[in-house]
């Protein structure tokens, strides 16, 4: 029996907040699951220092899957404003990638990474994320080179859906245009990370449209948990007609063990939930 691809979805690490011992689980767990692909969705950091963004580049060295990787909030300097304004990612490039649309393809898997954090922003919330016009160009290109066959999957920080429990931190900017850009692509998944919650569902830009899968992870390494949420990460199977999302959440009894798991299908409209 042929494998289904699997992709490991990891987030909000925040090293500088992490708890050592789910660091070293997880690595082990990557290494022995050997997944095709380890996707990351942001918040490498807690704080954007060196020595945080130093710990991040160890964990990634010890891993034995190809990794893809975008930044997060947490990992543009918040503590100098002439470093975030000017030099906004000089210590990410430095130390993770200066490639801000990393992605990976096979010919079952294509996945392209979106930088969705910003130096600025016109709300208070500075943490809030957005995508542009010209990263729709970026997004058109590369799926109009993937393998027809192939499952196409875009990974950001900030979240296309909002959790009940995060009513006020809003979704990504610009969301109706990256969901339209994603549908003539004809993207299945959408990753992110950013509310410490996992959480899943189908979604179209209006309705009527084709559906796409939204899963976000939990916090899966720190200690900056939300209520009623234990630290988490995704586990994603994958195959052109079907998507299985199984959430393993830590355990201080047995590690991380499987939780919840979700099953979507192909359909003509796109992507549904698939009842038992």
């Amino acid at each position: 029996m042929t494998r289904m691809p699997t992709v490991y979805h990891i987030s909000d690490l925040h090293f500088g907040r992490e708890r050592p011992p789910l660091v070293r689980a997880l690595i082990e767990e990557i290494n022995a699951c050997a997944p095709e692909l380890v996707a990351i969705s942001g918040d490498l950091t807690q704080s954007a220092r060196r020595r945080e963004f130093a710990a991040t580049r160890d964990f990634l060295a010890e891993l034995a899957p190809p990794v893809l990787v975008v930044p997060g909030n947490h990992d543009v300097p918040d503590w100098d404003l002439i470093r975030r304004l000017l030099r906004p990612w000089k210590r990410y490039g430095r130390y993770i990638t200066e490639d801000l649309y990393p992605s990976y393809s096979s010919r079952t898997l294509a996945v392209l990474g979106l930088n969705s954090a910003r130096r600025w922003s016109p709300h208070t919330d500075w943490s809030r994320g957005r995508l542009s016009a010209h990263q729709m160009v970026e997004v058109e290109r590369f799926f109009a080179g993937a393998e027809p066959s192939a499952t196409r999957v875009v990974v950001v920080h900030h979240p296309f859906i909002v959790h009940e429990l995060a009513l006020g931190r809003g979704v990504i900017g610009r969301k109706e245009m990256a969901l339209e850009c994603f549908g003539h692509s004809r993207v299945d998944l959408m990753l992110s990370g950013h509310l410490h919650i996992h959480h899943s569902e189908t979604m179209a830009a209006r309705s009527g449209e084709r559906t796409l899968v939204a899963a976000q992870a939990g916090t899966t390494l720190s200690d900056r948990l939300k209520a009623g949420y234990a630290n988490s990460f995704n586990v994603i199977e994958l195959d052109q007609d079907r998507i299985r999302i199984r959430v393993r959440r830590w355990s201080e009894a047995g590690g991380f063990q499987d939780c919840e798991q979700l099953d979507y299908r192909r359909a003509i409209a796109g992507w549904e939930p698939e009842v038992a």
